[in-house]
């Protein structure tokens, strides 16, 4: 027969590594959601001031003020000029940080998952191990795809319901990149659609080379 306190040990043992695993995921989901949120500030406040700087210098009938021009579309308000370029800060710091924060919290849940396949152990450092993650490709094309397609949507149906579809001259392009894709809500959908696939390949292509690269430092050290 196994003694009282024995079994107690083992209970308490199970126990304890459940709480310990329990404390460790809740660790780790909170520093995902600062993370997700450090990034998508950093990535909202690169955006901001990279359209505040293109509408500061930017000149009508200049390249770069053809940029800013064909920005102002799908952003109401943002122009050439100090003024404007105010607006083009505030907004590529909303866009920018909902794209970052969005892209870094639907890929990170993929990580949770399968967090032992997506680390890479290289070289120890002191007394605990360097790691570096993989990139799961299909998870970031899904994210960026879904983000990318939902802001070409939002984007397109902002100038229907603004009434100025007809005269977005430039928006008309993307048709020149997208077929099928048009000013209006149905070839809003076709253009959404044929811009998540082409994010999706993109970021999975990307994915294949940064893990690529990783794989042969590890060899490497």
């Amino acid at each position: 027969m196994q003694p009282a306190g024995a079994g107690g040990v083992i209970a308490g043992g199970r126990g304890g590594d459940e709480s310990s695993a329990r404390a460790q995921r809740e660790l780790l989901q909170a520093t995902v959601r600062v993370n997700a949120f450090i990034f998508g500030a950093l990535l909202g406040l690169m955006a901001g001031l990279l359209l505040f700087a293109l509408a500061a210098v930017g000149r009508p009938g200049q390249p770069s003020g053809l940029i800013v021009a064909l920005l102002g579309i799908f952003l109401p308000g943002y122009a050439t000029g100090w003024s404007r370029g105010l607006l083009g800060l505030f907004w590529g710091f909303l866009v920018g940080a909902m794209l970052g924060g969005g892209i870094y919290w639907i890929n990170y849940r993929n990580l949770l998952r399968n967090i032992d396949h997506l680390i890479s152990r290289v070289r120890p450092t002191g007394d605990l191990p360097a790691a570096v993650l993989w990139l799961h490709g299909p998870s970031l094309g899904i994210a960026i795809g879904v983000i990318g397609a939902l802001g070409l949507f939002a984007t397109t149906a902002w100038l229907v319901v603004r009434g100025t579809a007809a005269a977005s001259v430039h928006a008309r392009l993307l048709a020149e990149v997208l077929p099928g894709y048009s000013v209006s809500l149905v070839g809003g959908v076709v253009g959404a659609v044929e811009f998540s696939l082409v994010l999706y390949v993109v970021c999975v292509g990307f994915a294949f080379v940064y893990n690529r690269i990783v794989a042969l430092r590890r060899d490497r050290d």
